[in-house]
């Protein structure tokens, strides 16, 4: 994760100092990143200020670094000129620098994004589906489902929502209520609230299973002795009310569903045992290192797993071993040349194993040079 740290110093009182330069302290990557980070607005132990008021803003989700002939790259801060900004990207899409921060003659850009889409996956259960066989029956009972809470961020979500809707959706649900006294409640609890797990086990109704606890009724019986009754309410955690919620189709929405499904189709279908094993990471990291007038040189950002290696192409589609028609090389080196067929130029970038057939890369990393002759 590269870190930029930086400070617009803003006095009220003079105009000029809203549309200066911001001051960069920090412009370096670090290496092992963690998942999630704490926002502090304030944390020194020796502080003496006022703050007059605070505000977060998502961040454009673009880097932008350029480079003089020779010399290093540096950090291009992206944002309105009010904010320290020394360009901005607009629709269209273009990435136009402020005049004030105009690069100079031979000055190399180098810009990273990162692309957005809709999060799909496929998922089957071997299991079920064998015990459904019969005869003429397949034992394949299909469902497509568009998750609105939890949403699902990122195709591994889905994956994890729809391998616990073909494995804990096998099993029907079961709703309950337990009637006690305080005195009584399951496992010597002190108290019991809603969302608590309730381990329920009734052999002569053949229930046994975890539960969630729902719903938590006292009533006060005993006010001397402090003696109440609980009316428990729990559903089974793969139960209807605990489950996803999904959205409602409408005609309105058939055309982009129709779309939708076309790309779900062409998704993989994975193996409730196989969840999360079976991509790659992606070459994030890949990188331009050098332009001529013929060809490119390209750095994968990362070494090749053992037997595996680096795949190429001309295009974002027709990945795997099977289809060399816009191949542009496998490599199995972090560092190669490609041919330059023109002025601007896209490469595509995939890793992939020595396994039978090979993993994949999830996603695919895009390389574009725009680079005169």
């Amino acid at each position: 994760m590269r870190l930029v740290l930086e400070v617009h110093d803003v006095d009220p009182t003079n105009p000029a100092t809203i549309v200066a330069a911001s001051t960069v302290l920090y412009d370096d990557v670090i290496a092992s990143a963690p998942a999630f980070c704490t926002y502090s607005l304030a944390n020194s132990p020796g502080l003496q200020c006022s703050i007059a008021f605070t505000q977060m803003v998502q961040a454009q989700d673009t880097e932008v670094r350029s480079a003089l002939p020779g010399q290093s790259y540096r950090t291009r801060l992206v944002g309105p000129l009010s904010s320290g900004g020394e360009c901005n990207i607009y629709s269209g899409p273009s990435l136009d620098f402020f005049s004030q921060y105009v690069p100079a003659l031979n000055e190399l850009i180098e810009v990273r994004y990162r692309g957005g889409g809709r999060a799909m996956a496929r998922v089957t259960n071997p299991v079920s589906i064998a015990a459904g066989q019969r005869e003429i029956d397949d034992g394949v009972r299909a469902a497509v489902r568009h998750l609105k809470l939890p949403p699902a961020r990122t195709s591994a979500d889905c994956e994890n929502a729809a391998l616990a809707l073909v494995t804990d959706g096998a099993t029907p649900g079961c709703i309950g209520k337990y009637q006690t006294w305080s005195d009584f409640l399951p496992g010597g609890a002190q108290d019991i609230f809603p969302g608590d797990g309730l381990s329920v086990n009734v052999a002569s109704c053949n229930a046994i299973f975890q539960a969630i606890v729902k719903e938590v009724a006292i009533a006060v019986e005993d006010l001397s002795g402090d003696h109440c009754v609980y009316d428990i309410q729990f559903e089974h955690v793969v139960s209807e009310a605990l489950a996803f919620e999904f959205d409602t189709q409408t005609i309105a929405t058939f055309e982009t569903n129709a779309r939708l499904m076309t790309a779900f189709l062409d998704l993989p279908l994975i193996p409730s045992s196989q969840v999360g094993t079976t991509t790659l990471p992606p070459l994030t990291a890949a990188v331009v290192t050098q332009v001529s007038s013929t060809t490119a040189s390209l750095d994968a950002g990362m070494s090749p797993v053992a037997g595996g290696g680096i795949e190429v192409r001309w295009s974002d589609f027709g990945w795997g071993p099977s289809n060399d028609q816009n191949l542009a090389g496998r490599f199995t080196t972090q560092t190669f040349t490609l041919p330059r067929l023109a002025k601007a130029e896209d490469y595509y970038l995939r890793q992939y194993d020595g396994s039978t057939p090979p993993k994949y890369s999830r996603f695919s990393a895009a390389l574009h040079i725009d680079y005169p002759y």
